[in-house]
């Protein structure tokens, strides 16, 4: 007698980052805009590159890979870094990626002139007023090496790329992250490249102070890219998201569960998958009711805490935990740095856990005098669970 495959493993949700989810819903702007560019690309026509930004657990990254598969499958060539703070670390990841994107080019010919324009780069030796910059000089020379390299590389490629109508595509995710150094190269590479017609664009995703990283980098970056807020879900999009995979694999959400389901997710992709899969582990029934909503909601809560909000809290400092805390008592959104500076030890200590906050990416500059949480309901996490201070950091992002 066969054994029939357990309920919960045909589960179509899987919170986790950067999974594609079963049903990409509610994103249809953003992925019609990149087939345009593509498109346009082909055409040899000019565009602008594209900058998506919001909040954690709002589906950027998702977005941004599916954006690549999309200009891949025009036949753009394509980089995807992930940015760093540190310098170093970027250029090293570029000049990784980009023979990588060579060699998945199908042109065997395009593949070889392209692979020619690596080579001759990599022959130059680049001398600054009498020191001689190779790869195993560390300091600003051999940053500015790094800078000149980069751009030869990719106008090199990009003449040859733009021949066979095509084009250089780089991907970036937590831009906001990345070092001023590499940034500033990107940007001014990008508006160097569209002044001579060539097909150079930089695709990238950030928290939602990523157009004033962007500006105070390049005062013309406003200029250079679209701009996207990907923010939550509409209800319409969210009962898809919910109901799509459900059905698809044969256990759809009834009226009443679905529309619970819509009022716990508030629209939030992550919050879609985590409550999803929580509720379809909770039920052996079809269609899935309104008990197994209620059943779900504590292992839904348990997935939030440690897919989006534990390892982000281990992150931060005592410091830093007190100036969360603080936030949570004041606001569910933007608060004013002043007013938590006032509830604070001290407003020295409180000036240094904001920086901390910032650089981890736990909080982000909402305006002027204001700051954030980074991940939707964090608040709530804090007023809710507040782990041990004590607990230690295990080093996940």
């Amino acid at each position: 007698m066969e054994s029939q495959t357990p309920l919960q493993a045909l589960n179509p949700f899987m919170p986790g980052a950067g999974l594609q989810p079963p049903a990409l819903v509610g994103r249809t702007g953003e992925l019609e805009l990149m087939d345009r560019m593509a498109a346009r690309t082909k055409l040899r026509l000019l565009n602008r590159g594209i900058m998506l930004y919001g909040l954690r657990g709002i589906g950027k990254t998702v977005l941004l890979l599916r954006m690549r598969s999309i200009a891949e499958q025009r036949h753009m060539a394509t980089i995807k870094i992930e940015a760093s703070a540190d310098a170093g670390k970027t250029y090293d990841a570029l000049f990784r990626e980009i023979p990588m994107s060579i060699a998945r080019i199908g042109k065997p010919d395009l593949r070889e002139k392209v692979g020619g324009v690596f080579s001759h780069v990599e022959s130059i030796s680049f001398d600054f007023m009498g020191v001689k910059a190779g790869a195993d000089f560390k300091g600003k020379e051999s940053f500015r090496t790094e800078s000149y390299r980069l751009q030869l590389l990719i106008e090199g490629i990009c003449r040859e790329l733009r021949k066979a109508d095509s084009g250089l595509y780089l991907f970036v995710d937590e831009l906001q992250e990345m070092n001023d150094g590499p940034l500033g190269d990107l940007i001014t590479i990008q508006h160097e490249m569209g002044q001579q017609n060539l097909p150079f664009y930089i695709i990238g995703a950030g928290l939602p102070d990523l157009p004033g990283v962007l500006a105070k980098s390049r005062s013309y970056a406003e200029r250079l890219f679209e701009y996207r807020e990907i923010d939550k879900l509409d209800d319409i999009s969210t009962r898809k998201g919910f109901q799509e995979p459900a059905r698809n694999s044969g256990r759809p959400f009834s009226d009443d569960s679905l529309s619970q389901l819509v009022d716990l997710s508030q629209g939030y992709p992550y919050f879609i998958q985590a409550y999803g899969a929580a509720t379809w582990n909770a039920s052996d029934s079809n269609p899935i009711g309104e008990d197994a909503v209620a059943k779900g909601k504590s292992e839904a809560l348990r997935m939030l805490d440690h897919g989006l909000y534990m390892s982000r809290w281990q992150k931060a400092t005592e410091a830093g935990r007190m100036y969360l805390r603080i936030m949570a008592d004041l606001s569910d959104g933007p608060v004013r740095t002043a007013d938590v500076a006032r509830r604070f030890r001290s407003r020295g200590s409180a000036a240094s856990a904001r920086a901390s906050l910032i650089a981890d990416g736990l909080i982000y500059s909402a305006g002027y005098g204001q700051v954030a949480f980074s991940v939707p309901r964090m608040a709530e996490f804090v007023r809710r669970v507040m782990p041990e201070v004590e607990q230690p950091y295990d080093g996940r992002r």
